[in-house]
């Protein structure tokens, strides 16, 4: 519990460091700051004793590397979207072996919200609209397969937990997009990592637990 404890505060001091150097546009301060909550969290799940464990410890690493080559942008864009790319992957096939029903109806409103997102995107994305439209298909079948373990055999509070934060990581990435490629609004900045880094929380928690630690 100490443990927990000391990754939990050291987590939210390296997110309000990040936070005071957004604001005061200090660049190294957001650097080596920007991955070290989402490092707390692998270590929250050590020492990953199932392939559950494992597969999310790997999306949240392949994350923690786009954290940082986002934060080189722009030239490190693409990086850093193949690396979230990953993890979505990761997520996806995370998602599917907790729960294999295809919950066909639980894809449309993913589906919908891709669809969506990328028409409000794309007539600002130039060049790299193939890339970000398969980025949010990614997003939409990590939706879908998040969505699609409620009410399935994973333990339902945990499944929870898991859609809210699919969720969360959804409306982020499309912040992220529209800070890149629309309008730079520091305000947009602070909100996608606040859902950003709540997503990570939530998608951890997700994991099968055993008296607070990981079963």
């Amino acid at each position: 519990m100490r443990r927990d404890r000391l990754l939990l505060i050291i987590g939210l001091l390296a997110a309000a460091a990040y936070f005071y150097g957004l604001l005061a546009d200090q660049y190294m301060l957001r650097l080596l700051t920007k991955p070290i909550p989402v490092l707390c969290l692998i270590a929250w799940l050590a020492p990953f004793p199932d392939a559950d464990h494992r597969r999310i410890a790997m999306a949240l690493a392949l994350s923690a590397i786009g954290d940082l080559l986002l934060e080189f942008q722009p030239p490190f864009f693409v990086p850093g979207l193949v690396a979230f790319l990953g993890a979505q992957v990761v997520y996806i096939v995370a998602f599917t072996a907790r729960d294999s029903r295809p919950q066909w109806l639980r894809a449309v409103p993913a589906a919908l919200f891709g669809i969506g997102a990328y028409l409000w995107l794309a007539p600002s994305l130039g060049g790299l609209r193939g890339a970000v439209a398969a980025y949010i298909v990614a997003i939409c079948l990590m939706l879908w397969r998040a969505w699609a373990t409620l009410g399935g055999p994973h333990p339902q509070r945990l499944a929870r937990y898991a859609a809210v934060g699919a969720t969360a990581f959804a409306l982020s990435d499309i912040l992220v997009a529209y800070n890149r490629f629309v309008a730079p609004v520091l305000a947009l900045k602070v909100l996608l990592m606040v859902l950003y880094w709540s997503a990570q929380w939530s998608i951890a928690a997700s994991v099968a637990r055993h008296n607070g630690r990981p079963a």
